[in-house]
């Protein structure tokens, strides 16, 4: 259903179905074209060369297999949800990336970029990649909080694939990778639904808050919440970095699906 297309050659050795262009020998015959100057004579084919008086080559589709990282950014703040917890849709959402992935013979390396990061062994094995998955139910988002993304550089170039909430500006300009981001939020959090007094969790502090919320507070973390995306999605922009924004009350498919056209 989707299929994970890259731009750089950030590919195994392994074979996979993920097409990359070459010249000479290969799997899939895909065009002729013009011999160049310099080039070897022996991939010349003679006998299309003679019918048209000129020297064509034919090229090919060479598969390979792709590495990809899929990166989880920890905040306390995933650990919310007015219906599903973002933690919990998350566990869904890296389920289903890793299996299409998989699907299509890649390998597939899950990381949890907390301050001692959790690094998972590469796996083309579907059920393998569930189990890994299964484990962010333990994670403690509460207590927790990102670590440094330049340990990101120390993995072979890869397909990356970097999963959070994105409350906070962030630098994605030093990763190395041919790299997809992918906002999580719950509606709630950019249009708060609720007025009156009512008791929060404070996430930073670990307590809970009584607070009376008007539409002024609401306002204010719609605008600051809006200010933060702009500054984000102007920087993916500029560093040609596909994003997608996706809400926990929607089918995610549709919107996966572009991001990887």
């Amino acid at each position: 259903m989707i299929k994970f297309k890259t731009k750089k050659r950030i590919f195994s050795i392994l074979q996979g179905r993920n097409l990359s262009r070459f010249k000479g020998e290969g799997l899939d015959f895909r065009e002729f074209r013009e011999y160049g100057f310099n080039e070897d004579a022996k991939k010349i084919d003679w006998k299309i060369s003679a019918k048209i008086n000129k020297p064509l080559v034919k090229e090919y589709d060479e598969e390979r297999e792709l590495r990809i990282i899929i990166a989880i950014l920890p905040t306390p703040s995933l650990h919310f949800g007015i219906k599903t917890l973002k933690s919990e849709y998350l566990q869904g959402l890296i389920e289903f990336l890793g299996i299409e992935a998989i699907k299509e013979d890649n390998r597939v390396e899950m990381v949890i970029l907390e301050k001692t990061p959790v690094i998972f062994k590469p796996t083309k094995n579907i059920k393998t990649h569930i189990a890994y998955t299964q484990k962010i139910k333990n994670i403690d988002f509460l207590n927790t909080c990102p670590g440094d993304l330049k340990i990101l550089n120390k993995f072979k170039i890869s397909l990356l694939i970097l999963i959070g909430d994105f409350f906070e500006k962030i630098d994605l300009s030093y990763l190395k990778h041919e790299t997809f981001v992918i906002v999580l939020r719950d509606i709630a959090e950019e249009n708060p639904p609720f007025r009156g007094d009512i008791t929060l969790f404070d996430p930073v502090k670990k307590e809970d808050v009584n607070v009376n919320f008007t539409n002024s507070d609401a306002k204010k973390i719609n605008m600051y919440i809006q200010k933060v995306d702009k500054q984000n999605f102007l920087h993916f922009k500029k560093l040609k970095i596909p994003f997608v924004k996706i809400y926990t009350d929607e089918n995610p498919i549709p919107k996966l699906i572009r991001l990887f056209k």
